[in-house]
């Protein structure tokens, strides 16, 4: 707000209501303010009196009439995040004391990486840099406290370092995941950012997730079948993110009622949507993903896949078959992975009467097979002792699957409790045959050992989920409309972020150089020192717990400093790569 006198020439204030002779400028406090005056006798009072309407409020030279003000400025004169829908009023900040301390806790290791990793940058070229500052804020306020509920920032943020300086009330975060849906194109332009930071060749892990919601006036949360089994109203959402880096790069909110094989082509779209250049789309599935439409449509589209098949097909068949006389050669054993693997070039026979070239990769685990045969001849000794017991008119023993491994008596089934039972050993030789096979299909030429490797990194995608769920409730929904659902995501989408490069950083080891001043009296092999990975001491919990008391401290000038930093949690950052984050207040803490 300019704070300014009253002598302010009217000509020079943008959309001053020149039209109205009575409208004059007062300062009020701090403010300027336009009044309408009029002026009437007191019969009371026997004197003339002025009566005073306010019509609105000047800021830096401009005027706004007084509903224009309350959409865009709060009472304090500082501008709003995003304006105002209605009359609803918000809360009034605090007055800062004297002396004030702030926690910083983990925040600056948080806004370190979104600054190294792009984050930030793709935040601003998206949504602007108030907007921006709000998303990291709220990012950091769900990976502190692992609680996502809108109404539960302001309180928490009043002692917090945080990027965002203003206050938001619940109806100013709601108002803000509006805002950001709502931007034009904001998801060519975002995603197409965090594409583009990675590596052209680098494969993307693809997977979909449900997410409970009760929420009536979402429509993407429809009616279908869980992850965990049973029936709920739930939200899909689709993620993508690198192998290597861990990075997530696209998100999408489909209907709760859609299956996993149904996305790809949707993906498929969204992919080359936000792309300007042709870049092949590279993506590890699960088995969920594996039908013969879906390999179609990534042939004809040059995608380079890595895709669990299931055994039960008859081209994976055909294949193991194929595969079957080399998989007990040492030539073919993959080295650290107990297990042996064949490759085998396929035309793939797919609906449209076309034929797409596939690599079809056959495995066999000893330990995998060793575990199926336990688990398969168990099941039969039971089945048997239970049929023993049994009444002849036991239909539950009687219509078992397990009752195909057994020979019919003069063409009948047996009966339970009455006749013995006799193994069928030409069916359970056929049934155990394939036990500890397992198979990838790929769209690309490349040997058995590079399919499995690249198919095992894909638990990356797996743990990104089970960890949004827990530090940021991604699988809790407490919006009531489409607009406000996406944007939370994109908050989400940012904590997943921040996350899986935290979690990256701390399984990786770390090279330390001695001081300086240390340096003359060591050895050049003692000057550098390789500390093991951080997750092998502490979990991300811990680590959270361990920089909790760190703050920072504001003198009456606006100046400040670290209250205090121990070794050990200068350690910690440097273990995660982020050596010199507690050297200084960085410049956005700032006030």
């Amino acid at each position: 707000m300019k704070k300014t006198g009253t002598s302010v020439d009217i000509r020079t204030i943008k959309n001053f209501p020149s039209d109205n002779p009575n409208a004059k400028i007062v300062k009020d406090g701090l403010f300027l303010r336009v009044v309408e005056r009029e002026y009437y006798w007191s019969k009371e009072k026997q004197r003339g009196l002025e009566r005073r309407r306010y019509l609105g409020y000047i800021i830096d030279d401009v005027y706004y009439d007084t509903e224009t003000y309350k959409k865009y400025f709060k009472r304090t004169g500082a501008r709003r995040l995003v304006p105002m829908t209605d009359k609803t009023e918000v809360a009034t900040p605090a007055t800062p004391s004297v002396l004030e301390a702030k926690v910083a806790g983990e925040f600056p290791l948080y806004y370190a990486i979104a600054q190294q990793t792009g984050l930030l940058e793709d935040l601003i070229s998206t949504w602007g840099e108030d907007r921006a500052n709000a998303i990291l804020s709220l990012a950091f306020h769900w990976l502190n406290t692992s609680f996502n509920a809108a109404y539960l920032y302001d309180s928490w943020s009043q002692d917090k370092l945080l990027p965002y300086k203003q206050r938001l009330t619940g109806k100013e975060v709601t108002e803000l995941f509006r805002s950001l849906s709502n931007e034009p194109a904001w998801r060519k332009t975002f995603f197409k950012a965090r594409l583009d930071r990675l590596p052209e060749d680098e494969l993307l892990s693809f997977d979909a997730t449900e997410i409970a919601s009760d929420a009536v006036d979402v429509t993407d949360a429809q009616f279908g079948k869980g992850k965990e089994g049973g029936f709920q109203s739930q939200i899909g959402l689709i993620l993508l993110l690198g192998q290597k880096s861990r990075m997530p790069v696209l998100f999408r909110l489909l209907p709760g009622n859609i299956t996993d094989v149904s996305t790809v082509p949707d993906m498929l779209f969204r992919f080359d949507e936000i792309t300007e250049k042709k870049r092949v789309f590279a993506a590890v599935l699960d088995r969920g993903y594996c039908s013969l439409d879906n390999i179609a449509r990534f042939c004809d589209a040059n995608a380079r896949i890595v895709m669990a098949a299931k055994t039960g097909n008859s081209w994976t068949r055909d294949a193991m078959e194929t595969a079957m006389s080399n998989l007990w050669m040492n030539s073919n054993r993959i080295v650290g992975q107990s297990c042996w693997g064949a490759t085998v070039p396929m035309d793939l026979a797919c609906p449209d009467g076309k034929q797409r070239k596939v690599w079809v990769h056959v495995y066999r685990s000893d330990m995998m097979s060793h575990n199926q045969n336990e688990q398969f001849y168990a099941k039969l000794d039971s089945f048997e002792s239970q049929w023993l017991l049994a009444r002849p008119d036991d239909s539950t023993l009687s219509k078992s699957p397990l009752i195909k491994f057994y020979n019919k008596i003069n063409g009948k089934l047996p009966e339970p409790g009455k006749d013995r039972l006799v193994r069928n050993d030409d069916v359970i030789d056929a049934e155990v045959r394939y036990f500890g096979f397992f198979c990838n299909v790929t769209t690309f030429e490349c040997d058995a050992k590079d399919a499995l490797l690249d198919y095992q990194m894909r638990d990356s995608i797996e743990k990104s989920f089970e960890a949004g769920k827990t530090y940021s409730e991604l699988d809790v929904v407490r919006t009531h409309s489409n607009a406000t659902t996406e944007g939370r995501f994109v908050v989400s989408f940012c904590c997943m972020t921040i996350l899986n490069e935290l979690y990256r950083r701390m399984r990786e080891e770390t090279t330390v150089t001695s001081k300086k001043e240390q340096v003359k009296v060591l050895s050049k092999k003692e000057q550098v020192k390789v500390l093991g990975p951080l997750a092998k001491e502490m979990t991300f919990n811990q680590i959270r717990n361990y920089l909790s008391s760190i703050r920072v401290v504001y003198d009456s000038n606006g100046n400040c400093r670290w209250q205090e930093i121990t070794k050990r949690q200068q350690q910690i950052a440097v273990r995660l790569g982020l050596s010199g984050v507690y050297d200084a207040v960085p410049t956005w803490a700032m006030k």
